[in-house]
């Protein structure tokens, strides 16, 4: 950890010089107040920021037709910016780019494919990733290796320090030789499980993709993989649906399974999740690119295991350690 605040205080001191805005150091912190998982990142970030003796501003907007307005109207008053695992930021990267490219403001970003789109550096986990862990899940539970309802959440343990070549030639900024360039999406370095299809019995799995995005689509590439491997490709039939990004369409796909009644479903993203959850008690779901399952789902005091038909793999990467990294970037500045 050491190590790693000590290069994030060098790449402060390279960003900052470039932002040219005094020796206040605000943190915006850019979400869409109709994602409660987003609200649920911020919140932890902007406390941790605080109990530092950071100053914050939360830079909240509805949705992908009021984003340019609210962020052109707040810029000036930032020296950086964190975005969370967003979706409707990222569904929307290149409207955050043409505003913090052009005022040379830089972005910490919770997920790479946020950070490739409009951002500087990133701790990122691998979607392929949970979406491989997903898949495994998948197969265990369908061979009756685990029971869903006591399957806690999982998480990707080791995320990478990265950063947008792009983006941080066009504002200044040189980064610390321990991050590593973004790249495409790689295989997982996951074991494959132990347990196999034996007895050739197939299965019948609906996948729920809330939108068309390369994280998104490299978790449920990644799920694909895992399940084809554990239950022999033969064995498997995917009923693989996009809801375009509306939350609606997600609940036409979820009832749509059930009717089918296929034998397990995979969520990826909260909005899939949450409709999953509404049309179904009895068949299996796993949820993938999902931050915070207490959130999604409105238990409180959530101990990361579901307790009914739902568990899966969550895409948040260590908002402490996050917060951290800001903290120390923006303090060795206001030192100076």
């Amino acid at each position: 950890m050491k190590k790693t605040l000590f290069a994030l205080t060098a790449f402060a001191a390279t960003c900052l010089a470039g932002c040219g805005k005094g020796n206040r150091a605000n943190v915006g912190l850019l979400y869409c107040a109709a994602e409660a998982n987003s609200l649920y990142q911020v919140n932890v970030v902007k406390a941790e920021l605080e109990k530092k003796g950071l100053s914050t501003k939360l830079i909240s907007f509805s949705d992908s037709n009021d984003l340019a307005a609210v962020l052109n109207g707040n810029i000036d008053k930032i020296d950086t910016m964190y975005i969370p695992t967003d979706n409707t930021c990222a569904s929307n990267v290149s409207i955050i780019d043409n505003v913090v490219r052009a005022k040379k403001v830089p972005v910490f970003a919770g997920e790479e494919g946020i950070c490739e789109g409009c951002g500087a550096i990133t701790l990122s986990i691998s979607y392929y990733n949970i979406g491989v862990k997903t898949g495994e899940m998948a197969a265990s539970v369908l061979l009756g290796n685990s029971d869903i309802k006591s399957l806690p959440i999982a998480y990707d343990e080791n995320p990478v320090k990265k950063y947008n070549k792009s983006f941080c030639e066009a504002v200044g900024i040189t980064v610390p030789a321990d991050y590593v360039q973004l790249d495409a999406e790689g295989g997982s370095t996951s074991a494959l499980p132990a347990f196999q299809n034996t007895a050739n019995a197939h299965f019948n799995i609906g996948i729920s993709q809330l939108v068309t995005h390369p994280a998104l689509d490299a978790a449920t590439q990644g799920f694909q993989d895992a399940v084809k491997a554990a239950l022999g490709e033969p064995n498997v039939t995917f009923d693989l649906q996009n809801a375009a990004g509306e939350s609606a369409t997600c609940s036409v796909i979820a009832n749509q399974f059930v009717s089918h009644n296929v034998d397990l479903i995979m969520a990826n993203a909260t909005p899939a999740l949450q409709a999953a959850a509404n049309a179904t008690s009895t068949i299996p779901v796993l949820g993938t690119s999902v931050t915070e399952y207490g959130v999604a789902l409105g238990i409180e005091n959530f101990n990361g295991v579901v307790g009914r038909n739902i568990s899966g793999t969550s895409d948040l990467a260590p908002l402490s350690e996050q917060a951290s990294m800001v903290a120390e970037v923006f303090s060795s500045f206001m030192k100076k």
